[in-house]
């Protein structure tokens, strides 16, 4: 008795399990190239994929300096929704994480007056430290 009652419990739940509204899976995107190089005794490594959406990226781990560093070297490439394409290069290291890229985000420019108060701030800072030393 207690398995039909648990068969039947399993059952309600299969039956009654939300639905989703739309297609049932969403279509699966295809992978055009997948290339692997294996982690060698180092370290390094290397790969590039490329899908059928317009995604690739690419990368290569490699031993670098005295200390056998592991420095990567990579692009990654895809086309947003407005159709803008979108390339973004980096290295990455012991000095960090470095993206080259066109959408990175930049400072705004400095105006003349903005150099002015600068310069003017190096003076008073100049001025109190000789002030504190004659003192």
């Amino acid at each position: 008795m207690k398995t039909v009652v648990l068969v039947a419990c399993c059952v309600a739940c299969v039956v009654g399990r939300p639905q989703p509204d739309g297609p049932a899976l969403p279509t699966p995107v295809p992978i055009l190239l997948d290339e692997r190089v294996p982690i060698d005794a180092l370290g390094g490594y290397g790969f590039k994929f490329q899908t059928g959406d317009g995604l690739s990226w690419a990368e290569t781990a490699s031993p670098n300096g005295p200390l056998n560093e592991i420095v990567r070297i990579g692009q990654y490439s895809f086309t947003h929704p407005d159709g803008t394409p979108h390339l973004l290069t980096y290295t990455a290291g012991a000095g960090g994480f470095q993206p080259i890229s066109d959408h990175l985000p930049t400072p705004h420019p400095l105006e003349p007056w903005h150099h002015e108060q600068i310069e003017f701030a190096a003076r008073q800072k100049a001025a109190e430290a000789a002030g504190g030393k004659s003192a």
